[in-house]
């Protein structure tokens, strides 16, 4: 347990260091040719964001970070009703009505899953249907939104139900190591849903297109080609029928991958501007991105499941009797195990965002010597800052943010911009 505790401290100390050392680097005068400064460049660009625009982002992001704790007690007061209230024993009950363990497990894993959507629809429905619309975010009335997280829900449980019924078999099965496959079959998991999610179920929220623009078709494909993506057609699916967000990706794994981008994006962009984005995304694709944050995910949750097997060993001690489980291979340590968990992410939540960010600095400068489009992906920043703060303080960034903030962004643009074009 001491190693794992020293594993832990190390990898947040590296992710602290990490996030410093990708700041921006300090201004030096003279470096750059006369007639273009790219920090006055970058300045003048965020200007442009009217300052409603950034006050209304800034209330946007700085209550998601309440919210970020609001959904972590919402989560602790499920678990305490589950564990403490007798939910869990009253759903126990209905489920060992099924004789065989792996049918009486299923059941109690749909009525769980069934209750913790419904337990914690009020703050969804706050904090994604009434909250979006007041921002002006969403295009879909509540009818439509409660649908698709309906059907979002439904496709989940598809998902989830099967992989906690194969775990808890194995956990029945290797005792006192279920931590060990535990940790090793989530890792799985993770990858056979990445290889999934673009063919089978993405298109269950989106119609996904052909896009009709051959000019731009032509351009983005030959970018592909240049970056060694061997794609032969671009998608845009109709996400417009849900929000105003933009969005655009090259996903899929294993011969599943697509270019696909949102109509948002195609209405509102120039074919330069989504070329940069575009450059971005493939930059996720060349790099494995996807490989190597699951890596680093994957070690993250087998770190987890050690912790997590410490504190059930201290727990079950304590209330093991009260809740009437005193083993992870009990399906009643779901809820202990799923709100330990979410404590364990909620911790981390500044690891995990520096992973992110900085994968996407890495795209951002792998997007700019694709596509050389500095004006193009800066005007798009721009364009999509409606729902981000733009220059937050320095910590603020490094806990609460999974991107780079605009101005960073910007600013790597406009230095790209004076090193490669000489300021033309």
């Amino acid at each position: 347990m001491k190693a794992v505790f020293v594993i832990f401290c190390c990898l947040l100390t590296f992710m602290f260091v990490k996030g410093q050392s990708i700041q921006p680097a300090a201004h030096q005068p003279g470096k750059y040719v006369a007639r273009f400064d790219p920090e006055k460049a970058a300045a003048q660009l965020i200007s442009t964001i009217p300052a409603v625009a950034r006050a209304k982002a800034n209330n946007y992001v700085e209550g998601g970070y309440w919210l970020i704790l609001w959904n972590f007690l919402n989560a602790a007061f499920v678990a305490w009703l589950f564990l403490f209230g007798g939910l869990s024993a009253y759903i126990k009950k209905i489920a060992d009505k099924t004789s065989k363990t792996n049918r009486s497990n299923l059941v109690y894993i749909v009525l769980s899953f069934l209750l913790y959507f419904l337990l914690l629809m009020p703050l969804d429905i706050y904090q994604n249907f009434i909250r979006e619309q007041q921002y002006g975010f969403s295009n879909q009335n509540f009818i439509q939104w409660f649908s698709n997280e309906l059907l979002t829900f439904f496709v989940e449980l598809l998902i989830i139900a099967p992989f906690f019924v194969l775990i808890y078999a194995i956990f029945r099965k290797v005792k006192e190591n279920w931590w060990i496959w535990g940790g090793c079959i989530s890792l799985l998991f993770i990858i056979v849903v990445l290889v999934i999610y673009p063919i089978f179920i993405t298109p269950a929220f989106n119609d996904y297109t052909p896009i009709k623009n051959g000019a731009l078709k032509d351009q983005i494909l030959s970018m592909a080609r240049a970056n060694s993506i061997n794609i032969d057609n671009v998608y845009v699916y109709n996400e417009s029928k849900q929000n105003k967000l933009f969005n655009a990706n090259v996903s899929g794994l294993v011969g599943t991958a697509r270019i696909s981008l949102n109509d948002n994006m195609l209405n509102n962009c120039t074919n330069s501007e989504i070329k940069a984005a575009l450059g971005h995304e493939m930059g996720h694709y060349v790099l494995s991105h996807i490989f190597i944050l699951t890596m680093e995910f994957g070690i993250l949750i087998i770190i987890g499941f050690k912790l997590v097997q410490w504190a059930l060993n201290k727990l079950f001690l304590k209330y093991g009797e009260r809740w009437k489980v005193v083993a992870i291979q009990d399906i009643r340590s779901l809820p202990i195990l799923v709100f330990l968990f979410t404590f364990y992410f909620f911790i981390l939540t500044p690891i995990s965002n520096t992973i992110i960010r900085t994968q996407e600095i890495q795209a951002d400068l792998y997007g700019l010597n694709a596509a050389r489009e500095p004006d193009a992906i800066a005007s798009y920043l721009i364009k999509s800052a409606d729902d981000l703060k733009v220059a937050p303080d320095y910590w603020e960034e490094i806990f609460f943010f999974d991107h780079p903030c605009r101005a960073y962004r910007i600013l790597t643009a406009m230095k790209w911009k004076a090193e490669n074009l000489d300021g033309k």
